[in-house]
């Protein structure tokens, strides 16, 4: 393909969204009635517990997989649902704000010296300092064996402690969260949470303290007590152990985070296109070009999730009440016949931009484009401003004087992204500005 083709659309479409931002992830969104966050919680959960769903080739090597968790694939499905429900909702928005969640695979591993606990990693490099971190939680699957609960000596009841990180021994280490198990509960497996957020808080205060860009490491210990016994326990054998897991089993850091700053889509590609760069070794100057002329990255190989196997909520949302609803995108009628302003068909396609290796979901979505003609004298549902108006009015008695005022939209809509950053995390967030509700003249 000629690349001056193949990156035309992706300049159009990075041009279009120059300053799309701030959307309201988590927070901000409105909760159907009855659904406050803890139900929300609840149902990520028990959507987690069901048979997830295949999204990475099993032929290829696990470590070359970029595999989302059940939970990150439950909380794009739920969370754009309930967007697209709050569209005509006058509910006011919950105290908390998110516009970012991003997911931390942890990279610890298991050793044979368990006594002063099990200890998780979890590399937040790719974590902005500047963005507010408005709630942080570590999830942690357990899968007890059923051959070894006969022989537990510990009893059934277990106290779970989560430790931060001590250079200088378990003396100096601070108790985060606990929470009691039933080992005899009857889940073969469950995902237990633990709140993070007061720690990562403190530990983001004291890297912008210091000098140079250090990589930022998240390092927790988990302690398993024994409610029978006040000893300690082997982690495993109440079914905390990480080996032959497959990674959407792996511990999970949840970060809730808004952005403080106004950002944009654009930004995402950027450091796409950066990212590629450094896979082919080159310090050229970046071009759009990169992210359609160049293959998929080799690290980041999985079959990506349709919108519909993946469910929620990517497409565009209705007429809208004003600006001329959907349109028949058949132009206008007869050749000499001009349309007047309204709300035209526009389908984008991730995968045709070439950005399906970074984009989990929506891989499509309608996004609608507004066309047609500002004549004089101008409808009401197009809501024009006082200066389009005139403007229109001076351009139907000379046309030379000024041009027509401009068929554009008038009021567009968000929709919910789940993809790879340039770190490999899998985020979800919501991007405003996506989607054309109503077209109006300005």
């Amino acid at each position: 393909m000629d690349p001056i083709r193949a990156a035309a659309p992706m300049l159009w479409f990075s041009l279009c969204f120059g300053n799309i931002l701030e959307a309201a992830v988590l927070g901000s969104l409105q909760y159907p009635s009855g659904m406050d966050d803890n139900g929300l919680v609840s149902h990520l959960d028990e959507q987690a517990r069901r048979k997830p769903t295949t999204v990475y080739r099993k032929s290829l090597p696990i470590n070359d997989t970029i595999v989302p968790h059940d939970y990150m694939v439950s909380l794009y499905r739920t969370l754009s649902e309930i967007e697209s429900r709050r569209l005509n909702s006058s509910a006011p928005q919950t105290a908390r704000h998110a516009n970012t969640v991003t997911s931390f695979v942890d990279r610890g591993q298991d050793h044979s010296s368990w006594g002063s606990g099990q200890r998780y990693l979890f590399d937040l490099s790719s974590l902005s300092r500047t963005d507010e971190l408005v709630e942080a939680e570590l999830r942690i699957l357990r899968k007890p064996a059923l051959e070894n609960l006969p022989v537990l000596l510990g009893g059934n009841l277990y106290e779970l402690l989560l430790y931060t990180c001590s250079s200088v021994g378990n003396s100096g280490r601070q108790l985060l969260d606990s929470i009691t198990i039933d080992i005899l509960d009857g889940e073969p497996s469950k995902w237990d949470v633990f709140d993070v957020w007061a720690s990562m808080k403190a530990q983001r205060r004291s890297q912008r303290t210091k000098a140079g860009k250090n990589r930022l490491v998240a390092c927790f210990d988990l302690v398993v007590i024994s409610e029978l016994t006040k000893e300690a326990a082997n982690p495993l054998t109440v079914g905390l152990a990480r080996q032959f897991r497959q990674p959407q089993e792996r511990a999970l850091l949840v970060a809730f985070s808004r952005t403080r700053r106004k950002e944009n889509l654009f930004k995402e590609i950027r450091e796409q296109m950066k990212a590629v760069r450094r896979d082919v070794g080159s310090l050229d100057v970046l071009d759009l070009s990169d992210v359609v002329a160049h293959k998929p990255r080799q690290r980041r190989r999985r079959t990506a999730i349709t919108s519909r196997s993946i469910g929620g909520v990517g497409g565009g949302g209705g007429g809208g009440d004003s600006g001329g609803g959907g349109g028949s995108g058949k132009g206008g009628g007869s050749g000499r016949r001009k349309t007047r302003c309204s709300r035209r068909p526009l389908h984008i396609n991730f995968k045709e931009l070439g950005w399906d290796d970074w984009i989990i979901a929506p891989l499509d979505y309608e996004a609608h484009h507004c066309e047609g003609v500002c004549d004089f004298p101008l409808r009401s549902h197009l809501e024009p401003t006082n200066h389009a108006i005139i403007q229109t009015l001076m351009n139907s008695m000379d046309p030379d004087s000024s041009p027509p005022s401009c068929c554009v939209p008038s009021k567009l809509s968000p929709i919910s992204i789940l993809y790879i950053d340039s770190g490999n995390n899998v985020v979800y967030k919501q991007y405003e500005d996506m989607v054309v509700e109503s077209c109006g003249c300005r």
